[in-house]
């Protein structure tokens, strides 16, 4: 008991001495647990944030749930003939009922109550209005400008919610038609038809000229109910204002907010709206030929990432159920209901994206957790070798093995536990000041324990009874250990495996690939980095001991003694070439995949706008272009016309594709520097074999074998057929449809052989060198009110700004920071574990006229070489791991095109990660040298701890 009191007493002595190495351990866990616990936290929050941001994006028509019924709720089947003569006192009518439509909207919200969780939750209160299922032409009103006007009657209950009345009043039931009772027809003779009432937006009064108190005859059409051989008239009793008409229920009453004016060359302006009657006239008018609409608006805002899946499996299946909904008790014929929403898609893409995101963020840990056991096994290496005077005597006083293990253990264990319990109150600091709302589970716990009890593993296993004992480092530039051999090959298999697992099975799509980190896109590429690291290992006696010989014949003593220093006992051995490794490859990678992603991003948004500015929507023929080209900031203009759906006749087969004619000239001008823009645009123009029309194909339109300077194939469009001569083939044309079948011609050789012209309803814009974009869109809009501009730069900052695109920069910064320290870490301790070697030999060389800066000389090769086969093998990394990561793993959700983006190396990016490591290890060495002339080396000597 005296012993065992004693060597707990001289323990407790030692133990208080060079705690340096051990606080430095605590730092390492203290980073751990706080990265550990807090960067799955903050990935979760994001995914769960793009889930907000993807949907509140969204219009209520893609996000909502809809289902459209051919009926008027509580009516009989359409198809019944309607009759003036049934009515008390003939031809004046009877004034129909207002339904009661409240138990319709009472089994509506049941349908909601039966949906399983987290849909039920994500679905609003039920909506409907009932539309009438065609059209009715009214008497275009002559100061309107319209030479055409159809007006869809519509009946919705809740109206006067989201509308405000500014004159007259709403719509009241009217004398009309009753249901014939005797199957009556309509070959009766005319008579004078009772208007019935209608309320309109003031932007749809406006657009049609109606003012309240007007009446408005119908002409013709199958909307309204022609009573003999007329058609009743309508009569404005109200109008009311919308406030937003973008807003998502105004969406769903679509031609009411604002009527749609088409303009149509051959016929004037063609103008579409809704009117509102009251829900007593809506099947009397229409026959009951109307369609209920029932939306369910969603609100995603309390949806976790987790629950994506599990929420896209609820809408698939509510989908595919058809749901039986009375509009009251005695209702003969229920309304028919499937629920379908295109939020399905919205969740794919999330889904595609969390894949893509997982597996970069996968292989960003990956990197930084294996440099760090590398610096826990170095500082584990350093205590002991710290305390090894102490430990010795411990031995020698009768101490066993497994109680100097428990020892040291103990002694990491109460630093690590505790460094631990700060990183992971640290990590939720962080969090809730950056207002990330991200709970704590019990994984996140887990981690951070692991982190803090990491030194006490590492300390145990670095105490080795047999290593107390001070040795010289084996000459040999090969290892005799049989277990290191079985071990490395054992990594190098591995690595092999599972590349060629990871490259056979090809690119998984994103939402194919299921939640979750892939294991093996995490496995694969740190074992590729520790396969390579170890051969770089292997190779390095060998290398620095070519190196010695030919530094031997010099003069200078620095090179060829810091060369043989390197080749005897390099300092900390192979695990500081692992960490180093390690951390340059992740910067490395970060940079890379950083530039893919953001510049996937750019091209993609380029691609899709195909010039400067995209202007879409009204007919841009050359008065307009003519106008757009003259305002300030806009250097060309050229209109892209759609000549409609074409045949290409080829050898095989003949598939449909769209066809677009544009000046080609004009269009290479515009599109000078778009990138993926064809080069042979200017062939457009060029002289073809036989008369044939020069074209440009996608790949969708082309058969196999199909390559530039084919001929043989016949192009039919509504003009007629002609020969074409492709010129090229292409993936995608800048500014057009992606992944579709398009075929691209001159207008001018087109409609020469053809007659085929086509309206051009897109015209690409190409801006002056240093304008606005902005600017410039904004007079676009003022110039053509009903024109969407599309601009290349907003839409790729708009994409890179959404939750996924921000969270993976800072992940990629954290990424590189957190190599950063590693690397200086692993510097440090490597340094501190040769101090006490050099210390003696420098006290030697000192007394011989060793000068301060020949020592700092040798100090640089002890880290030298190490951190030359960093930058080396890191660099190869930097190059084969994004490589692999984008051969196995979808990244198009992120990038938002349709095409796998190929690695993009950015020389600014790598040279400036290069740069950093050069610098953090310059720093580090200096840290190392003033720790070591605190004294502790001087202490080491006089304990004589030499070899």
């Amino acid at each position: 008991m005296a012993a065992l009191s004693g060597l707990t007493l001289l323990a407790r002595r030692q133990l208080r001495t060079s705690w340096g190495a051990t606080a430095a351990l605590g730092v390492v866990a203290f980073l751990a647990a706080g990265v550990l616990s807090t960067a799955p936290r903050a990935v979760e929050a994001m995914h769960a944030a793009q889930v907000v941001h993807e949907t509140a994006t969204a219009s209520g028509l893609t996000r909502d749930v809809v289902a459209i019924a051919g009926a008027v709720p509580g009516e009989p089947p359409s198809g019944r003939f309607y009759d003036l003569d049934q009515a008390p006192g003939g031809a004046g009518g009877v004034v129909p009922e207002v339904p009661d439509w409240t138990p319709l909207v009472a089994n509506l919200d049941a349908v909601r109550a039966e949906t399983p969780e987290p849909l039920r939750s994500t679905m609003g209160a039920p909506l409907f209005h009932v539309t009438s299922g065609d059209f009715a032409y009214t008497d275009p009103v002559p100061g309107s400008e319209l030479s055409e006007a159809k007006v869809y009657l519509r009946a919705a209950t809740d109206l006067d919610e989201h509308a405000e009345l500014v004159e007259g009043r709403w719509p009241e039931p009217t004398a009309g038609p009753v249901p014939a009772q005797d199957g009556g027809s309509f070959g009766r003779p005319a008579r004078p038809a009772p208007p019935f009432e209608v309320a309109v937006s003031r932007a749809v009064a406006e657009t049609y000229g109606w003012e309240v108190g007007g009446r408005y005859d119908t002409l013709s059409g199958a909307g309204v109910i022609a009573l003999g051989e007329r058609y009743p008239s309508l009569v404005v009793t109200g109008v009311f204002e919308t406030g937003d008409p973008d807003a998502d229920y105004w969406l769903h009453h679509a031609l009411a907010a604002q009527a749609s004016v088409v303009a149509d060359p051959n016929r004037g302006l063609l103008g579409s709206a809704a009117v509102y009657v009251s829900p007593a006239m809506i099947a009397p008018l229409t026959l009951g030929m109307a369609e209920t609409r029932v939306w369910y608006p969603v609100d995603t805002t309390g949806v976790t990432a987790a629950a994506v899946p599990q929420l896209l499996a609820q809408l698939s299946g509510q989908s595919a159920s058809t749901y039986t909904v009375p509009a009251g008790p005695d209702d003969p014929v229920p309304l028919q209901l499937r629920p379908a929403s295109r939020l399905d898609e919205i969740l794919s893409r999330l889904l595609a994206q969390r894949t893509g995101v997982d597996a970069i963020v996968a292989v960003l840990a990956v990197g930084p957790l294996g440099a760090t056991l590398a610096v826990l096994a170095l500082g584990a290496r350093l205590v002991v070798d710290r305390r090894r005077p102490a430990l010795a005597l411990l031995r020698a006083r009768g101490a066993s093995g497994t109680q100097l293990r428990l020892l040291m253990g103990g002694e990491g264990l109460v630093v690590g536990l505790g460094a631990a319990v700060l990183g992971f109150g640290a990590g939720s600091a962080v969090l809730a000041r950056a207002g990330v709302d991200a709970p704590v589970t019990a994984l996140h716990v887990a981690l951070a324990l692991a982190a803090g009890v990491a030194p006490a593993v590492a300390l145990a296993l670095a105490t080795s009874p047999a290593g107390l004992r001070p040795v010289r480092a084996d000459l040999a530039p090969r290892s005799r250990s049989r277990v290191r051999w079985v071990l490395e090959l054992i990594v190098v298999a591995a690595a092999v495996l599972a590349t060629w697992l990871l490259l056979s099975r090809g690119v998984v799509a994103g939402a194919g690939a299921g939640s979750g980190v892939d294991p093996l896109v995490a496995a694969a590429p740190l074992l590729v980095s520790l396969a390579l690291t170890l051969l770089a290992v292997r190779a390095y006696p060998w290398i620095a001991l070519a190196v010695e010989r030919a530094l031997a014949p010099r003069r200078d003593l620095v090179p060829f003694l810091g060369a043989a220093r390197a080749t005897r006992d390099p300092a900390g051995g192979p695990v500081p070439a692992v960490a180093l490794v390690l951390a340059v490859a992740v910067a490395a990678t970060s940079a890379v995949l950083y530039s893919t992603v953001s510049g996937g991003v750019v091209r993609e948004a380029w691609r899709a706008t195909g010039a400067d500015l995209r202007v879409s929507g009204p007919i841009v023929d050359e008065a307009t272009a003519g106008r757009v080209a003259g305002l300030d900031g806009v250097d060309a203009v050229t209109a892209v016309a759609d000549a409609g759906d074409g045949v290409l006749q080829q050898r095989s087969s003949a598939p449909r594709a769209r066809v677009y004619t544009a000046d080609a000239a004009a269009l290479a001008r515009v599109q000078d520097d778009v990138a993926g823009r064809p080069a042979t645009l200017a062939a457009l123009t060029g002289p073809a074999p036989d008369g044939a029309v020069p074209v440009i194909l996608t790949d969708a339109a082309a058969e196999p074998g199909v390559a530039p300077g084919t001929t043989g194939i016949t192009l039919a469009v509504q003009g007629g057929s002609v020969p074409v001569h492709v010129v090229d083939v292409v993936d995608e044309l800048p500014g057009l449809p992606g992944g579709r079948a398009l075929v691209l011609a001159d207008t001018g050789r087109l409609a020469e052989a053809t007659g085929e012209t086509g309206w051009a309803r897109l015209a690409l814009v190409g801006l002056s060198a240093g304008a606005d974009g902005a600017a410039v869109s904004a007079q676009i809009e003022e110039l053509l009110p009903s024109a969407v501009v599309d601009d290349p730069d907003q839409e790729a900052a708009a994409m890179l700004a959404a939750p996924v695109s921000s969270g993976l920069v800072v992940a990629f910064v954290l990424a590189v920071v957190l190599a950063g320290l590693l690397s200086a870490a692993a510097v440090v301790m490597t340094l501190m574990l040769a101090a006490p070697a050099r210390a003696r030999l420098l006290a030697v060389l000192q007394t011989l006229g060793l000068s301060p800066r020949q020592g700092r000389g040798l100090v640089g090769w002890e880290i030298g070489p190490w951190a030359v086969i960093a930058l080396l093998v890191g660099a190869v990394l930097g190059v084969a791991v994004p490589w692999l990561v984008l051969a196995a793993v979808d990244v198009t959700a992120l990038t938002g095109g349709a095409v796998q983006p190929a690695p993009e190396y950015d020389p600014v990016l790598l040279g400036a990660a290069a740069v950093g490591f050069v610098a953090v290890v310059l720093v580090a060495v200096g840290v190392a040298a003033a720790l070591g002339r605190r004294g502790e080396v001087a202490a080491q000597l006089r304990m004589g701890s030499g070899d």
